[in-house]
């Protein structure tokens, strides 16, 4: 049997951009371009609700008139389709659209984005409101209850006031909480000011996603002191929608959507390698700095020190006050510091890009200014033939699609 001489590689980036190249078989060590997305999305939600794990459907755990908030997270793929079809649990159960709000975290790296009712029926529609958590206003939290641990626990006043609360979110890898999920949009998100400070710049990359996380702990328990047995989770898809979804028990939903993020978006090798391609897709959780952030720490993960990341995006965001702080500094190494001292809303982003500029060399094809690139310690890339003559003059390379989405461990 003859040897494969070359592997076609095909990686999508951004909203539309796309790196195709026929790669040398003997210099690739892997090869993942991330889950596809279902192509029935709407029906694969209805399958779920339908039969929803360890639990009856959504309408027999409702009264008629009850004051329903659906605690939709941030970056959700399929949001719509999975808004309307919870819809029609609710109508049969008696609750009035007047009744229902859907209510989301404050942003700190992404606008608003696409309204999650356009597909509810047009009457529906315009009676659902639509809030989006401001931690800064002055009644914007109520006290619900003090955890074992003595932290007297503040969250949104929809959320305290409210008859049944539906978490619906996306399960995925995440540096503070090892996975996010279900009852993750609830806290910090949907919670004080101070709550939120709290936890900008706590990830644990050095952690696996399994290993123990206090925070998780906490959002389990305020899930749990709030009563919440119902949730509904998607599992994220290469370049948007979603590879899977799932409703039912919360804490059933949360053990079977982390099983499926593992299968699908953990990837481990036996050894770092030279070279990392790494494409980052234009999706609902956004197409920015945090984005960037992430994958570049999912391949440092993958590299050898002093080997080659290259980044495939068509960012274009201005940069935020930690990515600033960034241009100001002599070295990667020297930036940690003054981000720790200042603790800015993008810290993580900024810190997770200095270190990896520390540990491998970092080149980026983006929409972003040549100088601002470089002022981040990264080589800009203006053609994508020059990624083939990066990976032609590696001994091994990664190619990873939808990167922000992985978490990249080496045996």
């Amino acid at each position: 049997m003859a040897l494969q001489q070359s592997i076609p590689v095909r990686l999508s980036f951004g909203s539309s951009g796309e790196f195709a190249a026929e790669v040398d078989a003997a210099r690739v060590a892997l090869f993942r371009p991330g889950p596809r997305a279902k192509a029935d999305s709407a029906d694969a939600v209805q399958r779920a609700l339908a039969s929803p794990i360890d639990l009856p459907t959504l309408d027999q755990a409702l009264v008629p008139d009850d004051r329903v908030v659906i605690a939709l997270d941030r970056g959700v793929p399929g949001a719509a389709e999975l808004i309307a079809g919870i819809w029609p649990y609710l109508e049969r159960r008696g609750i009035q659209a007047e009744n229902l709000t859907i209510l989301q975290p404050a942003a700190i790296h992404a606008g608003r984005g696409a309204d999650p009712r356009d597909l509810l029926p047009a009457e529906v529609r315009g009676a659902v409101a639509l809030k989006i958590h401001d931690p800064t206003a002055e009644i914007s939290c109520r006290y619900l209850a003090t955890t074992s641990g003595g932290e007297r626990i503040h969250l949104a006043t929809e959320l305290v006031d409210a008859d049944f609360v539906l978490t619906v979110g996306v399960t995925e890898f995440d540096t503070l909480l090892g996975y996010r999920g279900t009852s993750s949009v609830l806290f910090p998100g949907l919670s004080t000011v101070d709550s939120i400070k709290r936890t900008i710049g706590q990830g644990h990359q050095e952690l696996s996603p399994r290993e123990q996380r206090p925070l998780r702990q906490l959002v389990d328990e305020i899930a749990w002191l709030m009563g919440i047995q119902f949730s509904v989770q998607v599992v994220p898809a290469e370049a948007g929608g979603f590879c899977s979804v799932l409703a039912g028990s919360t804490d059933a939903v949360f053990a079977r959507s982390c099983e499926i993020v593992t299968d699908e978006w953990l990837i481990s090798m036996p050894e770092r390698v030279q070279t990392v391609i790494v494409a980052i897709s234009a999706d609902a959780s956004g197409h920015g700095w945090q984005q960037l952030g992430r994958t570049l720490a999912m391949a440092r993960q993958l590299v050898e020190q002093g080997g080659r990341i290259v980044v495939l995006s068509e960012i274009s965001d201005a940069p935020g006050e930690g990515i600033e702080l960034l241009r100001h500094v002599e070295d990667p190494e020297n930036a940690l510091r003054p981000l720790r001292k200042s603790t800015p809303p993008d810290m993580e982003s900024a810190s997770q890009i200095a270190s990896t500029a520390a540990w491998a060399r970092l080149f980026l094809f983006s929409r972003l200014d040549e100088n601002l690139v470089e002022d981040l310690f990264m080589y800009p890339l203006a053609e994508l033939s020059e990624v083939e003559r990066i990976i032609e003059t590696s001994t091994s390379c990664a190619l990873i699609g939808s990167a922000q989405h992985a978490f990249g461990i080496v045996e």
